[in-house]
């Protein structure tokens, strides 16, 4: 009946014209970051049953059941969530993903997550999304204890530009070179160098080597604003010219803001890596202190395990924290918010948050946004199609209506 036709038409026009709406959300947001495209899937409608059908008999066939459809509808609108292409920024701060996951965002109030990664850091310090000022989250407890960067039990990601990192008081200080195996007994080789106190203040410490006997060596030393304590030890070494003893001594550093001990190395006893006794020129001198000044954050750089590292004026590379990054069994179950954000559902699951590059879960991409993934070309045949099936349908509702009205010319 033509009265069947319309309603179907009617079905046709509504499924149609949602179609067209998602294609039209598709295209809009072509440019918008790390946007991820949905597609309409139809499903046809009831049925009604004119012929249920036969079995087979031994005196004829099988009769095919008779249906007539009612139309179409709008099965599902699912995202798609194809890897979209990482466009280089050349800024710390973007972050792209490369692979599965995404960046957790907080409030207090709600989670959401999202692979866009324009981030900035606010007034207090955090890491937050500047379009709605909601917080990155960490993973972990990188950069709580010594810095304290993150605060304990506090999640919200923070990056304190220009916060202060204190010095480290030099513990270790390594020797190497040549003592002249022609120098007299008596003479001695002096060497200096930067060294610094528990308040990262810089010292002078000067060692001085002086030859006791054909392979001894005696060992005296200063330090600016203090004094050098000293067990009696000699350095001796083999006729070959090879050190013999001892690889390492510890000195005490005294009258400087709080006792020190610095050991020193002097290499490894029969070996060339420290201190030699051969022919030739002295050329001792210390070749590596641990200690360092105290610096101030400058900037953060973020690795493919989303750790970030702070990096400071001291020349100290430091990592302060780790991106929390979450993945779903059913990402095709999140729920869209807006604001480029997700929201888990009944269908998705449960986040798991994790580090990057672990449980399944993508690599970070630092100084890299990621792009739409709508397909312009795919989504300009699709819009084709949706018109074209709009059409169809507004057609099949006039000829219906000119049948029912050649029904009605006909009854009068």
């Amino acid at each position: 009946m033509a009265l069947n036709a319309i309603f179907a038409g009617v079905t046709g026009l509504s499924a149609n014209s949602q179609f067209l709406d998602v294609v039209g959300n598709n295209l809009a947001n072509s440019s918008t970051t790390a946007f991820k495209s949905q597609r309409v899937l139809f499903k046809d409608l009831v049925y009604q049953t004119l012929n249920g059908g036969s079995t087979a008999t031994a005196e004829s066939g099988a009769v095919n059941p008779s249906q007539i459809g009612f139309g179409v509808a709008v099965g599902s609108i699912g995202s798609m969530f194809q890897q979209g292409t990482l466009v280089p920024t050349g800024r710390n701060l973007d972050l792209g993903i490369q692979g599965t996951g995404f960046f957790v965002l907080a409030d207090g109030l709600r989670t959401v997550y999202s692979r866009a990664g324009a981030f900035d850091v606010d007034l207090t310090g955090y890491l937050i999304d500047p379009a709605t000022g909601m917080r990155v989250q960490r993973f972990g407890n990188v950069g709580e204890g010594v810095g304290g960067f993150q605060v304990p039990g506090n999640m919200d990601l923070r990056v304190p530009l220009g916060a202060s990192n204190p010095g480290l008081a030099t513990a270790n200080v390594m020797l190497q070179g040549n003592l002249a195996a022609t120098m007299p007994i008596g003479d001695s080789v002096s060497m200096a160098s930067i060294i610094y106190d528990s308040q990262g203040q810089t010292r002078t410490l000067g060692l001085t080597l002086t030859r006791v006997s054909a392979t001894d060596f005696s060992i005296s030393g200063t330090v600016t604003g203090g004094t050098v304590s000293i067990p009696p030890t000699n350095i001796v070494f083999n006729s070959s010219g090879y050190l013999v003893s001892p690889s390492t001594l510890t000195i005490n550093l005294l009258g400087l803001p709080a006792p020190q001990s610095v050991t020193l190395d002097f290499g490894t006893p029969g070996g060339t890596d420290g201190l030699t006794l051969f022919g030739g020129a002295s050329s001792v001198a210390m070749i590596f202190q641990d200690g360092y000044g105290p610096g101030t954050l400058d900037s953060v750089s973020v690795d493919r395990n989303g750790l970030v590292f702070g990096l400071f004026s001291n020349g100290r590379t430091e990592p302060i924290a780790q991106l929390a990054i979450a993945r779903f069994m059913g990402e095709g179950g999140l729920l869209r918010e807006g604001d480029n954000y997700f929201r888990e559902s009944p269908s998705s699951g449960p986040a798991l948050i994790g580090a990057a590059a672990t449980g399944g879960r993508g690599t970070v991409v630092s100084g890299t946004l990621e792009s739409s993934n709508v397909d312009i070309a795919q989504e300009f045949s699709r819009l084709i199609l949706a018109q074209r099936g709009f059409q169809i349908n507004a057609r099949v509702i006039s000829i219906s209506n000119e049948v029912l009205q050649e029904l009605a010319t006909i009854i009068r």
